[in-house]
């Protein structure tokens, strides 16, 4: 029962969001990641969206990633997505960090958009992808594009201090959809 109400309140939203309110392409204060330290750009084709079980999908062009900016000084982080079209709700998108040279441990910097409520970050650096915690972040979206700024304190308190100094990264993206289901999008190789 608690599920058939969370799946009707959120098909409610959708739709409410859908009719109209809000239709401000700015939200939060967007961080140019150049200002932190010199941006790493990778980009990404348009279209390239999948559903879960694999089918391509274009139908939430505001997950669509086209490109990241990944910028860091000593003590900030900055991560830059940019989408197909404006972006708005119901999307998150997620910096996934790893070890130059392995595949562990994994370190993920996830910006949600929910409607009614301001973007936030969460950081998870169990590796499961499971334990995201609320992060203090600067997170602003100018239209097609949402930056998240972090400090180093939430890495070094979850134990990823050393994974701040130096990684890889990969972005991805996932919207959820109408019909209760999920598209998303990866860059520069899905993992």
């Amino acid at each position: 029962m608690r599920r058939a109400t969370a799946i009707l309140l959120g098909t409610v939203a959708l739709v409410l969001s859908a009719c109209g309110g809000d239709d401000s392409k700015s939200y939060g204060t967007f961080t140019d990641c150049a200002t932190i330290g010199k941006p790493v750009t990778i980009s990404d084709p348009a279209g390239d969206q999948r559903r879960s079980n694999g089918t391509r999908d274009d139908s939430a062009p505001q997950g669509d990633l086209v490109k990241l900016r990944v910028a860091k000084s000593a003590n900030r982080l900055c991560a830059e997505f940019t989408a197909k079209e404006q972006i708005k709700p119901y999307v998150a998108f997620v910096l996934t960090m790893r070890p130059q040279d392995s595949d562990t441990p994994v370190v993920q910097l996830e910006a949600t958009v929910l409607a009614g409520q301001a973007p936030q970050a969460m950081l998870d650096a169990s590796g499961t992808g499971r334990s995201f915690g609320k992060v203090d972040a600067t997170v602003g979206i100018d239209g097609k594009r949402l930056s998240i700024v972090v400090g180093r304190g939430p890495f070094d308190d979850q134990g990823a201090g050393a994974l701040f100094r130096s990684f890889r990264f990969q972005a991805r993206s996932a919207v959820a959809v109408e019909d209760a289901g999920r598209v998303t999008d990866c860059m520069p190789v899905c993992q």
